[in-house]
């Protein structure tokens, strides 16, 4: 017996995917119901005739897949498998260790979002349903916000961010955007609605430029940081959590890089002095080296002792800290307790 050629055998199995799956949430007329069943019983007896040019299916299968398709949920099992194979054989992004979509720390921004995928035929899903959370600077997808382990992330430094309404062609063109950067894979992502989509672009972009420390300042420039004494009495000054010099001409701390969203309101009484040689809770020591990359942060090394001043931005990850009477922003994630209580 002849021998079906290799492309005309995956575009057989192709159309019989389109048929069973991607058609099985359509809502068809009783009419275009009856076509579709009998396409699929004629696809499964030439498949059944040339069985060695379709070794992954068995006669045995079909009469299950037959049963499936009569409940009209069909193929489900069969295109969740698909899915999980089709995401780790075309995103391959994944660097870090698996988290539950439960335990991610400081998420700045959640929910459901529509993931185009890299590569997709044109019997498959194109767009795929993900719950993706942005948290510190990594962006993650899930199946679901129940997932254990992520299907992806990226690191977005270096990314740039915008809407994008080319993706699409339906109603909701106005709902998509991208994250890309020069030589790496561009992501694609629609929302429900285009005020969530312009809410996922305004918080991706205000990380990517705070990360990269080009947030410019709402109304004046600030000096750099400044060494200032231990033993000086916390005072409060404005929204700020610096500590002031009373009575002394010394010009005030640079403000963090970070610029809050929700900024909390300033005290309405003043800060109770704290006695640090006691204060055991806010000392933590280095975990690794750490160089500051802009004025505003702390250098430290690895066994170094830095008291914790203020968890203000715990949000994106900084907190502020003070060693040797220099004060600056400090990534938490370099940090561990010095004391165990």
């Amino acid at each position: 017996m002849r021998s079906i050629p290799e492309d005309l055998a995956a575009l057989v199995s192709d159309l019989e995917t389109f048929l069973t799956d991607v058609l099985k949430g359509e809502n068809l007329s009783k009419k275009a119901k009856e076509r579709k069943d009998a396409f699929i019983k004629r696809i499964r007896e030439v498949k059944s005739s040339y069985s060695q040019d379709f070794k992954d299916k068995r006669e045995d299968e079909f009469a299950e897949l037959d049963e499936m398709d009569t409940n009209n949920d069909g193929g489900s099992l069969h295109s969740e498998q698909t899915d999980r194979d089709e995401e780790s054989a075309y995103d391959g992004v994944q660097q870090s260790p698996a988290v539950a979509a439960q335990d991610l720390p400081s998420i700045l921004k959640s929910g459901f979002l529509e993931k185009r995928r890299k590569d997709h035929s044109f019997f498959g899903n194109e767009w795929q349903k993900r719950w993706c959370a942005l948290s510190n600077n990594i962006f993650y997808y899930y199946g679901s916000d129940k997932d254990k382990q992520q299907k992806g992330e990226f690191n977005i430094v270096g990314y740039t961010v915008k809407m994008n309404n080319t993706l699409r062609k339906d109603a909701k063109r106005d709902c998509c955007f991208e994250i890309s950067a020069p030589d790496k894979r561009v992501y694609q992502f629609c929302a429900a609605s285009e005020k969530d989509a312009k809410e996922w672009v305004e918080h991706i972009d205000f990380l990517i430029k705070d990360m990269g420390g080009i947030i410019p300042e709402d109304e004046e420039e600030y000096d750099d940081c400044v060494t200032v004494s231990s033993s000086a009495m916390p005072a409060p000054i404005d929204d700020d959590i610096y500590e002031e010099l009373p009575e002394e001409d010394v010009p005030q701390p640079a403000k963090a890089s970070v610029t809050l969203a929700n900024k909390p309101p300033p005290p309405s009484a003043p800060v109770t002095a704290v006695n640090k040689s006691t204060d055991y809770v806010n000392y933590f020591q280095g975990l690794w080296d750490c160089s500051a990359d802009h004025p505003d942060e702390l250098s430290f090394r690895r066994g170094d002792n830095i008291y914790i001043l203020s968890k203000e931005y715990d949000t994106f990850g900084w907190w502020v800290g003070e060693m040797k009477g220099a004060i600056g922003i400090v990534p938490k994630e370099y940090l561990m307790e010095l004391y165990i209580l």
